[in-house]
């Protein structure tokens, strides 16, 4: 349904500085942009499943668990902040993106580290994050808190090619199919970062199509909302090869729990041929 005039918004009014390009309350006065909170699910779906995953295993403990913990926080939040679009909900958007990101750094960056080095890699990490949480939530800057997102997200892709190779087999069918997944993690969340970038730059043409093709083939339009959904997918795929790759199991055949599309991908063309094929 559309939202009655006479109907208020249940969150009351907008207090967030960050806005998307959603009509505000168009389905219903619960919600303030109703697709880019439901496409939250998809991080909830996959923390969810990533947790349930680890439980099969003897030696995972709680550190493993982080990361999906993580995950499943920035659904939350995120949620939370496109359903009622106030500051301080923007605010928990924010940081959850920062503290889902520092984990899994500290994590490959202290794979082959003596626990001293990891403990001081710790604090020095956390006194990072520290300072910009608190310099983001008093000034609602952006370009620090990006460069950090950014910076962080690369720094773990460059570390997962890096330990690809050194973790498993040259030339072995478990390398060929872990690049697939990472290659197909990497190009579907970039996919979501172009999307969410577009949806603001064109914000105008796409909801002068919205109103055109009707409210229902609407929805697919929202691109903010595709950027929750491929990112879920992206950021769950490097989290649970990066848990593969630095728990200590045989690293000769990769995990057959992974949720879609991790085995699509590592069957796919992001896996290669050719030189990839598994030594006899």
């Amino acid at each position: 349904m559309i939202l009655d005039e006479s109907e208020t918004p249940f969150w009351g009014p907008i207090t967030a500085n960050s806005n998307f390009c959603e009509e505000d309350y168009l389905v219903t006065r619960y919600a303030a942009e109703f697709i880019n909170s439901l496409t939250n699910v998809v991080y909830i779906i996959y923390a969810i499943y990533g947790l349930y995953q680890l439980r099969q295993k003897p030696n995972a403990g709680f550190l493993r668990t982080v990361p999906y913990w993580g995950l499943m926080a920035v659904g939350i939040c995120s949620a939370l902040f496109h359903v009622s679009l106030k500051y301080h909900t923007q605010m928990l958007d924010d940081i959850s993106m920062m503290f889902t990101t520092t984990p899994v750094l500290h994590r490959v960056m202290t794979t082959n580290a003596s626990p001293r080095v990891t403990i001081i890699v710790g604090m020095i990490l956390g006194s990072t994050l520290l300072a910009l949480v608190i310099y983001h939530v008093k000034t609602d800057e952006l370009l620090l808190h990006s460069v950090f997102f950014v910076g962080s997200v690369t720094a773990i892709g460059i570390s997962t090619m890096r330990m690809i190779n050194t973790r498993t087999l040259a030339g072995s069918e478990a390398r060929r199919q872990i690049w697939g997944m990472v290659r197909f993690g990497a190009v579907i969340f970039n996919l979501g970062y172009w999307l969410w970038l577009v949806d603001g730059w064109v914000c105008s043409y796409l909801k002068s199509i919205r109103e055109t093709v009707g409210l229902r083939w609407a929805f697919l339009l929202e691109l903010h909302g595709w950027w929750h959904i491929c990112s879920g997918i992206g950021a769950y795929m490097f989290i649970a090869v990066i848990d593969h790759l630095v728990s200590g199991v045989d690293h000769r055949d990769i995990p057959g729990s992974l949720a879609w599309p991790a085995p699509w991908a590592a069957q796919s063309v992001f896996a290669g041929k050719g030189s990839d094929k598994k030594q006899a």
